[in-house]
């Protein structure tokens, strides 16, 4: 893949990508083997346009992520559009309005190209690829456990090895936020500083609001430490201030819980009550995972249950989008490159139409076909084969016979055209 390098006079833009036949074939290979995976959980594709009207995405996504949106006027209209940066609210759209009279719930799941200004200095990267997965209109604690199942299986989908999952309960820190009538803005710097698990840039914060003493101050700066097993939770619940974080801390127990029953080992799963990234878009249980060979979280996921009710028809949901971009970079030495042409034809027969007749058979029953218009030289004809990722070539000789060539090997065997 190409991500804005120079390709001889000309440049692509910064952040943008190109795929190689071969690369394109590993990349369709990991989206066919993710859209499987949707599917055997009943999950069902579907498509969102490219191009949105900026007050329609402005309903479901926030001021900070409408900064990072490449934005266009429509000629036409002159209506400010923005180019598609997440799948999530507009699968909250669908649902609300295009799939308002299915019942629920409601598996929606999609891939799809995502264009943004980069927030991370390290991850200049400007287009991506995203599969997701929504769960839409289930409150139950095991709708956030079939989700996270799904995620997992779909990083082992990929070949992928070191899955981790980091699992959280915002609830829990806006619970703790509730204790003091604090500013957004000052809310806001303490999830970043939970979330980078800055201990001491929290501390400072806490210092500069007068939360000195009590037991709020322990409370916050535990979510930047917070982290393992069922022991963090039975921290934070020693640590609990009020009825709505040991609520949380009840949900977060019985999802991990449920996660066995889907063949998830919880030697997967950390708790980490400062995964609060989305604080103020999610709504319960978040996760982000992490894979060996990726510096950051490669999904992200978590219940979002305000979003659709923006678009009129409310539902509680959850979900998680997966960079696959990246991830087939990573994947790329444990996915198994296949040759993508079943055949290549070479008529020396001088008969143009018996050619082209058999090629029109085997296309008929299912086969990859590639028809050589000029033929090759013996010594030239296989390393085209194998470069061109062609498994077989047939060889149809003057006198009618058709044998094989293997490329790899360049043995030649029979074969009859009715077996192929």
């Amino acid at each position: 893949m190409s991500h804005g390098r120079i390709i001889g006079p000309w440049q692509l833009p910064t952040g943008v990508f190109e795929m190689t036949p071969d690369r394109a074939a590993s990349f369709r290979k990991v989206e066919n083997s993710l859209l499987s995976t949707f599917s055997g959980w009943g999950y069902r594709e579907i498509r969102t346009p490219a191009m949105e009207y900026l007050e329609t995405m402005a309903q479901g996504l926030t001021q900070a992520e409408l900064d990072i949106a490449f934005k266009l006027v429509d000629r036409y209209t002159g209506r400010m559009m923005v180019l598609r940066s997440d799948v999530t609210p507009q699968a909250a759209r669908m649902a609300a309005i295009g799939l308002q009279d299915l019942p629920r719930p409601l598996r929606l799941c999609y891939i799809a190209n995502v264009y943004r200004y980069p927030d991370d200095p390290g991850h200049p990267r400007r287009e991506l690829v995203q599969a997701g997965a929504e769960l839409l209109g289930l409150q139950e604690p095991q709708a956030d456990a079939e989700v996270v199942a799904l995620a997992v299986n779909s990083l082992r989908s990929m070949g992928l090895s070191g899955i981790r999952i980091s699992i959280g309960q915002v609830r829990y820190a806006r619970g703790l936020l509730s204790e003091r009538n604090l500013p957004p803005q000052t809310e806001d710097r303490l999830m970043v500083a939970a979330h980078r698990k800055d201990w001491a840039g929290m501390s400072g914060i806490l210092d500069s609001e007068g939360i000195t003493g009590g037991d709020l101050r322990p409370a916050l700066l535990a979510l930047t430490e917070t982290q393992g097993g069922d022991e963090a939770i039975a921290r934070a619940e020693h640590l609990a201030p009020n009825r709505e974080c040991r609520d949380a801390l009840t949900n977060l127990r019985t999802v991990l819980e449920l996660l066995p029953s889907y063949g998830i080992d919880r030697d997967l799963i950390q708790v980490d009550l400062g995964e609060v990234a989305g604080f103020r878009y999610h709504t319960g249980v978040v996760f982000a995972g992490f894979v060996s060979g990726a510096g950051r979280a490669v999904l992200r996921g978590g219940r979002y249950d305000h979003l659709a009710g923006r678009f009129g028809n409310p539902d509680p949901a959850t979900g998680f989008a997966i960079d696959i971009l990246e991830l087939v970079e990573i994947a790329s030495g444990r996915v198994e490159m296949v040759p993508s042409i079943d055949y290549m034809l070479v008529n020396r027969t001088g008969d143009r139409a018996k050619g082209l007749r058999i090629a029109v058979e085997l296309r008929n029953r299912g086969r990859n076909i590639l028809c050589l218009i000029r033929d090759l030289p013996q010594e030239r004809l296989l390393p085209y084969a194998k470069a061109h990722s062609i498994k077989k070539a047939l060889i149809l000789e003057g006198d009618g016979s058709l044998h094989c060539l293997d490329p790899s090997s360049g043995e030649p065997s029979a074969c009859d055209l009715e077996e192929l």
